[in-house]
């Protein structure tokens, strides 16, 4: 990128910003007028990394761990809810846990866009409620067998399995004419 080059050039014509763009005579190749110093900035090649890049990354996974390992614990526990209508009794826990689980997952998939963090947090889900499945030395079990015990199971598997392997949609490419603002 040039540096200011006087503003307009020969015939009122905006003075050029770069060897590529057009230059007005008696400029040189930089679009700088003869006389006039032109600055031009150095680009470091952007890596994609930061120095704090990885750091960032282990604890937005570790941290994903700990919330999927809590929503996990808490969806053990409440997933044996029920709420009584009558003669019917609807699974209010066990649908209030899955979608939850499912909140959590797409949320993280789309916030921070890292299959890594949201792999981490789904297996935090998954080993709690792997490791409360069991019969404890007392011999409580908050997973009963029956169907929302198998549904608890089982579901916030298949939920992470498909979060974390469904594709990157590519994104729209935005028009000015979409930007907020505009008639």
């Amino acid at each position: 990128m040039s540096g200011y080059n006087g503003g307009l050039g020969s015939n009122n014509e905006p003075a050029g910003n770069g060897p590529t763009s057009h230059s007005p005579a008696g400029a040189d190749q930089t679009g700088a007028w003869p006389g006039v110093q032109a600055t031009r900035e150095t680009s470091v090649p952007a890596t994609g990394a930061e120095p704090s890049g990885g750091r960032n990354r282990a604890v937005s996974c570790v941290l994903g761990f700990v919330v999927g390992a809590v929503f996990g614990a808490v969806g053990t526990v409440q997933h044996q809810t029920t709420l009584t209508l009558g003669s019917f009794s609807f699974p209010l826990g066990l649908i209030l846990s899955l979608v939850g689980v499912l909140a959590l997952l797409i949320g993280l998939r789309l916030l921070i866009g890292d299959r890594l963090v949201v792999l981490l947090a789904a297996v935090g889900v998954v080993g709690v409620i792997a490791l409360l499945s069991v019969q404890s030395p007392g011999g409580s079990v908050l997973i009963p067998q029956g169907l929302a015990g198998l549904v608890w199971t089982i579901g916030p598997v298949l939920i992470a399995t498909v979060v974390v392997a469904w594709p990157r949609l590519p994104e729209r490419p935005r028009t000015p004419s979409a930007t907020m603002g505009e008639a």
